[in-house]
């Protein structure tokens, strides 16, 4: 939660400097791959299914996403590329050398794209699905895992596209004192991560921790490299994208009600039962007497749980007849969902009849449906128009960067449809990085 004021700390933002980064020969790409040049449009989610299970298929990214530090009001670098999934990430340019065959991205290894220049490699883009791609490597057939892999690297590479163009942003700003110093502050917040890391697997050595990272098919030197480079364009974001705005309370109020679905409640009930049926107790006039014992017993101040656990012969019968907490909809007896909404908290209800036998129910605690009221969710609206407008500054943000962005490729990364065609195989992209 911290990292990111920490990191700021760490530079001396009065006089930010516009020292250029130099470019790196990459050795990886023998031959200069096809231009593509982006238009102003922002790439889709990070999700490849945060798609669920989001992402191959739940969701926030799991894993590089847990790395970014979370400012309060202020969302995260994949929060607000993930609210612009409907936008597209579409090649616009003429391609250079158009002719040249494309190489199949099912089975690309090393530098997949340069990002003015800069590389992003296959194997960082793929870390997070590492485990589960091991598995689906194993169970599909070599045709469908490659376009199993295909696809999640046409779907997250828009994420590391804009995260290298917003930490390349980030360091052009800095002067060589300021790259020290947030250099010293980036490594001091890793190793804290590391050693939390640590703690939360029982370890303590680096060794430990470099093999229980090899089980989820990460490196170290991968993470902190993810970690840093996300860091960075997340310091970009903040320090360039403007202070959000703080709304009056008619503002708020107004936004309650033009949205007030989203303030919706759906009711739910705990309940004790106790249930005294028919076949058991061979006939109806038999459990009529039962019942009606049960109830001069709870007249006389019985507590509910004991007597269910004597006389009832429902499911919970054992835990005293308790159910848990049950949301309204759920329960198919909708006479016994009536009644559970009607009789007030803490009652007992009458004795009612149903095909299977007769019952009592205490309602012991309930949420009624309806709207949350507008003190409750105050500072959740507050916070969601803080966010919708930063996250407005932040795309202008990002697509003025592209602006003059080439990116180069010797794939065929199908910017214009990723991210609305479904995943062949759905993964589960949980992968915790520290």
């Amino acid at each position: 939660m911290k990292s990111i004021f920490i990191l700021l700390a760490a530079l001396c933002v009065t006089a930010a400097g516009c020292n250029r980064v130099a470019k790196v020969d990459n050795p990886v790409a023998p031959e200069p791959p096809p231009r593509i040049s982006l238009d102003n449009e922002s790439p889709l989610t990070r999700n490849v299914a945060e798609t669920s299970p989001e992402d191959a298929g739940q969701t926030t990214v799991v894993g590089e996403g847990e790395a970014l530090a979370q400012i309060p009001d202020i969302p995260t670098y994949d929060e607000f590329v993930s609210q612009q999934q409907d936008n597209g990430f579409r090649q616009t340019a003429a391609i250079e050398n158009s002719q040249r065959p494309k190489e199949d991205l099912g089975t690309a290894t090393g530098t997949v794209v340069l990002v003015n220049g800069e590389p992003i490699f296959a194997e960082d883009v793929l870390q997070e699905f590492a485990v589960n791609l091991a598995k689906a490597e194993k169970g599909l057939p070599p045709e469908k895992y490659r376009e199993v892999r295909a696809t999640i690297l046409r779907r997250r590479l828009p994420v590391h596209i804009e995260s290298k163009l917003l930490s390349a942003a980030m360091l052009k700003t800095l002067k060589k004192e300021q790259r020290e110093g947030l250099d010293t502050g980036l490594e001091e917040e890793f190793q804290r991560m590391m050693e939390e890391k640590k703690q939360k697997l029982g370890i303590s050595s680096q060794g430990e921790l470099d093999v229980e990272l090899a089980k989820q098919g990460l490196t170290l030197h991968r993470i902190r490299k993810a970690f840093n480079e996300r860091q960075l364009a997340q310091l970009y974001v903040v320090q360039n994208a403007g202070t959000p705005p703080k709304f009056g309370r008619q503002e708020l109020l107004d936004h309650y009600y033009d949205r007030r679905e989203d303030f919706a409640v759906i009711g739910k009930v705990k309940w004790r039962h106790i249930q005294v049926s028919f076949e058991k107790h061979k006939g109806e006039i038999p459990a009529a007497r039962e019942i009606e014992l049960v109830r001069n017993k709870l007249i006389d101040g019985a507590d509910f749980a004991e007597l269910a656990q004597e006389h009832s012969d429902g499911p919970t019968a054992l835990e005293g007849g308790l159910w848990d907490w049950m949301e309204r909809g759920s329960l198919a007896d909708e006479e016994l969902e009536a009644i559970l909404y009607e009789i007030p908290r803490g009652t007992v209800s009458d004795i009612f009849k149903n095909k299977h036998g007769f019952h009592i129910v205490q309602v012991v605690d309930r949420v009624d449906p309806g709207y949350a009221p507008f003190p409750d969710v105050y500072d959740q609206i507050a916070t969601s128009l803080r966010e919708e407008r930063y996250q407005g500054e932040a795309s202008k943000l990002i697509n003025k960067l592209k602006q003059t962005a080439v990116i180069e490729s010797n794939y065929d990364l199908g910017f214009e449809t990723s991210g609305h065609e479904p995943a062949p195989y759905e993964l589960d992209s949980h992968v915790e990085i520290p």
